[in-house]
């Protein structure tokens, strides 16, 4: 560390540099953003995967001094600058983009080593908003008896049981659905994995609702579809859901991810099982089910109350 070293500040002026230089540096940098989010496309990340690389790369290319050959004191400029302006989520996902994105460079033999080599940047520890059972009970009483309203409270239920992305749910294909054993088929998860999901007999219910007003469904068309037989897009699914939190009267909008959340919890609180929540959300490891244990804290509370080793003891004496 040199002598006189300190975290730089948004407001510092960046460097002076040489116009030409500039642009020529920027035009190096936005070449290889262009190859890198090639080869992620190529490596079979999804679009949603690839567009957010892309949002990160083109706002650190608009920085002052954001170059192909930048040095470690930009991307510290740059990610205080992020601190300033976004919540510390946000900015760590922008960390992370920049890591894997420099890091291509250095295997692609466009640098000789990251500028992000000695940079660590802690993921912060944000415990998500969980809905509580009676603001989801009043979700699925705000569909309606229409069709569209049968459709609505068929995905709400699936996606506050199974716990599924709302990407994966609308994915589906009605022959993805097995109603006999209550599973779901799910393909191009998250890493583009496929896997099983998993629904109860209420949703099970409410799925053959739907399909029993949906007219003229075949077995490889999509589950949740429009009037014409169009799949949903992300952005109308989160619409259908604001739009039912308003109508519900829910003083917070609920979105797709909130339910995910909810399943999570839910199914804790209901078997204090962790390694039974990973394998319904599909996570990889137990490091994002622990979060939820934090959430169900209050659970965990009455349980001890019951387990204390010390009030054990002395009930023996």
């Amino acid at each position: 560390m040199t002598e006189g070293w300190r975290l730089p500040s948004p407001h510092d002026a960046p460097p002076h540099t040489d116009p030409d230089a500039a642009c020529e540096s920027d035009a190096h940098l936005q070449e290889a953003i262009e190859a890198f989010l090639l080869s992620r496309q190529v490596g079979n990340c999804t679009a949603r995967t690839v567009g957010f690389y892309r949002d990160c790369l083109a706002r650190f290319a608009r920085f002052p001094g954001a170059a192909l050959r930048c040095g470690d004191l930009v991307i510290q400029r740059y990610l205080t600058h992020l601190h300033a302006s976004m919540r510390p989520v946000s900015a760590h996902a922008h960390y992370r983009a920049l890591k894997v994105f420099f890091g291509w460079c250095v295997e692609a033999g466009l640098r000789d080593d990251t500028p992000l080599r000695s940079l660590r940047m802690k993921l912060p520890r944000v415990l998500p908003r969980v809905p509580e059972d009676e603001e989801v009970r009043k979700l699925l009483g705000a569909c309606g008896t229409t069709v569209e309203g049968r459709r609505n409270r068929a995905l709400v239920a699936l996606l506050a049981d199974s716990g599924l992305r709302i990407s994966e749910a609308l994915r589906l294909r009605i022959e993805n659905v097995r109603f006999g054993e209550r599973t779901l088929a799910v393909h191009g998860g998250k890493g583009q994995k496929d896997g099983t999901g998993f629904f109860g007999a209420e949703t099970a219910a409410l799925l053959r609702a739907w399909l029993a007003v949906r007219p003229g469904a075949g077995p490889e068309d999509y589950l949740f579809t429009d009037r014409q037989g169009r799949p949903l897009s992300r952005s109308t699914a989160c619409h259908i859901l604001h739009r039912l939190s308003r109508r519900a009267g829910l003083a917070r909008k609920i979105g797709p991810h909130a339910l995910r959340h909810y399943a999570a919890t839910s199914i804790l609180r209901q078997t204090g099982d962790l390694e039974l929540v990973r394998q319904v959300l599909r996570h990889a490891t137990l490091d994002m089910a622990l979060r939820y244990a934090h959430i169900a804290a209050p659970e965990v509370s009455r349980k001890f109350r019951r387990a204390s080793p010390l009030d054990h003891l002395r009930a023996g004496r």
